[in-house]
């Protein structure tokens, strides 16, 4: 079973449903949805921090989703009604990992295996369905993580940039990194160019053969 995990990095000039609807397991966390250029099904699981969460389970109306998300976040309208819609899905499970997104379950099992890492704020959300991946050893594929500095910012559906504040980001980014180097990820897809050609970065890690190929079939794939 191949598993991808989602991101929500921008691409003007990239678009990766083929790719991302070719896995078994997709997941996406947050708002990010079918057709927003991370394939076209359905998630098997939506993982949400714990706003969204919170919002999701209050059942909140259309009205509070519009003024938290669109007033504070920058998040268009027409988005956030979609978003609202795709909650009510059957098909979809949503997930919270509880406070901390599962920071301790990660610095566990970086001690366990040997990674030198110090993780000194929690993580973001997309990390806590990795480190549950990693526990049932399963090796689930990336796409769309930044893995430079510049990119935190360029995000799909918001305008707003809080991570200094309750998350490190630079740590984060040395994480899957390290992840990747130790074979335990593949954050190949996360190094592709926002180019018209199809290029991975390998100046900020060593692609896999594995995603490569991946790569090459869905570009040609019909």
């Amino acid at each position: 079973m191949n598993v991808i995990i989602c991101g929500s990095r921008k691409y003007k000039n990239q678009n990766f449903d083929k790719l991302v609807d070719s896995f078994d397991v997709i997941v996406r966390n947050n708002m990010l949805l079918p057709n927003n250029g991370y394939g076209k099904r359905d998630a098997h699981y939506q993982v949400l921090n714990c706003h969204v969460y919170q919002n999701y389970k209050k059942h909140s109306s259309l009205d509070t989703w519009l003024s938290e998300y669109q007033m504070e976040y920058g998040i268009s309208e027409d988005h956030i009604i979609a978003f609202y819609e795709y909650l009510k899905s059957d098909r979809v499970q949503f997930k919270y990992s509880g406070d901390g997104n599962n920071t301790e379950m990660m610095r566990t099992f970086l001690i366990d295996n040997g990674i030198n890492h110090q993780i000194q704020k929690p993580l973001r959300c997309g990390f806590s369905f990795i480190v549950e991946t990693l526990y049932v050893n399963i090796k689930p594929f990336l796409i769309g993580f930044s893995l430079q500095e510049a990119d935190m910012l360029n995000k799909q559906f918001t305008n707003k940039e809080s991570t200094g504040k309750f998350h490190d980001t630079n740590s984060e980014i040395d994480l899957l990194k390290k992840l990747h180097a130790a074979n335990l990820i593949d954050a190949t897809f996360c190094a592709i160019d926002d180019s018209i050609d199809l290029k991975v970065d390998d100046s900020l890690l060593t692609p896999t053969f594995t995603s490569l190929h991946m790569l090459h079939e869905a570009r040609n794939a019909k």
